[in-house]
């Protein structure tokens, strides 16, 4: 059934792949691991191997703040638009859902259905179960009237992005988001494939945007209201989260802890957006740090807690939940996302540029014969700003230059010489 890769690799090497992503080397991970595409059988036997939570299957959970019929779900996000168009089918209760054929003939082809059941609420086991995403305490939290209100949840899916791309295409409506606990083939830019442990929060939503030009920008405005949200609780107010340009957020000691991809599609003069993120949220030492893990540091530091020595390993304290996260993300970035629709990106730039890695950064552009330039900003096509400078960042001249990333994986010291302009 739909939804979960296949991978040829033992468990060490698929808790290696994280860590590979999660460090931008894809160079090595693509000498470890092969994810052909999914198909049940194939991804039953990867899970007998693996420590997920469950089983695969193409049944996920929609649930919704306010009540939400079923006719007016499938108005929403199941709408054919058109022939071809390819959309999930809803069911009132899981065994409709169970008992329906999985597979729909589209232009004489098996198109295998992604099912979803409208529900009032989660299982007393879910919601009992610490590893499952608290649908309750997510919605208490939510203050929003765009994003957020209906929420897709499944313990293990292939990749959010991935099925909200494939299925969820063209909705009449935006702000739908899907949530899962784990993902075996979670996407990155550029096609980078990753595996997500437990304590991840892993989601894909909806937008929608008329103006081309602001696409490239979207993935700033992700990016600035998640470390805005992070930075809204105040146990985390002064925590080490930055963006590194153009997708990436990075924690203590330089280590990345998430990533924003941005994918869309254009119909009837809309552009018909999926934005990803996943970040370490209680997922410490797995593979590389967690937002609860650099707030536990920083206590420690300011010798708020103290480090219980007789413990082989400490167990991190949970002081931001997923759910909490994700709420507080929407609650942001919806008010983000209407000053960015009405005016762009400019009013934004600034609260952007303050919490990103690159200001004032040094760099050598090799197709200039090794010329310094100062990063400054960014231009209108968001891309790098810089200026000529010496090695020591002192301005030399008044000549700007649009830097672009050197291929997928972006690295401050590897990239290229797109334009040049005299200011």
């Amino acid at each position: 059934m739909y939804g979960f890769g296949r991978s040829t690799v033992n468990d060490d090497t698929m808790r290696s792949v994280s860590s590979y992503f999660l460090q931008g080397n894809t160079k090595e991970l693509s000498q470890h691991i092969t994810l052909p595409e999914p198909s049940f059988i194939d991804a039953l036997n990867t899970l007998k191997q693996q420590s997920y939570t469950t089983i695969p299957s193409n049944i996920v959970s929609l649930y919704s703040k306010e009540p939400l019929g079923l006719g007016d779900t499938k108005k929403c996000y199941g709408y054919q638009q058109y022939p071809g168009h390819i959309v999930p089918t809803f069911y009132q209760n899981r065994d409709e859902a169970e008992q329906d054929i999985d597979y729909n003939n589209n232009d004489n082809q098996e198109i295998e259905k992604f099912k979803i059941v409208l529900q009032q609420q989660q299982s007393q086991q879910e919601i009992e179960d610490k590893n499952v995403f608290n649908i309750n305490q997510y919605f208490k939290e939510l203050n929003t009237f765009l994003f957020g209100n209906q929420i897709i949840h499944s313990k293990l899916l292939s990749s959010t992005q991935t099925l909200s791309m494939k299925y969820l295409s063209n909705t009449n409506k935006q702000g739908i988001v899907m949530v899962a606990d784990q993902q075996t083939n979670g996407k990155g830019r550029g096609g980078n494939q990753w595996v997500s442990p437990i304590g991840c929060l892993l989601y894909s939503f909806k937008c929608k945007q008329s103006d081309g030009n602001k696409l490239p920008f979207l993935q700033y405005v992700a990016g600035l209201a998640m470390i805005e949200a992070i930075h809204s609780f105040p146990i985390a107010s002064d925590l080490n989260v930055r963006l590194k340009w153009p997708n990436d957020i990075y924690g203590d000691n330089n280590l990345k802890i998430g990533g924003i991809l941005c994918q869309s599609n254009y119909f009837d003069n809309q552009f018909d957006i999926v934005i990803g993120i996943g970040i370490n949220v209680t997922n410490s030492n797995n593979p590389t740090i967690s937002i609860n893990q650099m707030i536990h540091n920083n206590l420690i530091l300011k010798k708020e807690i103290e480090i219980e020595k007789e413990k082989e390993k400490e167990i991190i304290p949970v002081y931001i939940s997923r759910e909490s996260l994700l709420s507080r993300f929407f609650n942001v970035f919806e008010q983000i996302y209407i000053t960015f629709t009405k005016d762009g990106f400019k009013p934004l730039e600034k609260r952007y540029t303050d919490v990103w890695l690159h200001s004032n950064s040094v760099v050598q552009i090799k197709e200039k014969d090794n010329q310094y330039v100062k990063i400054i900003g960014l231009t209108d096509n968001g891309f790098l700003k810089s200026i000529e400078c010496n090695s020591n960042g002192i301005q030399t001249s008044n000549i700007i230059h649009e830097l672009h990333p050197d291929g997928t994986s972006f690295d401050i010291e590897n990239l290229i010489l797109k334009k040049k302009e005299i200011k």
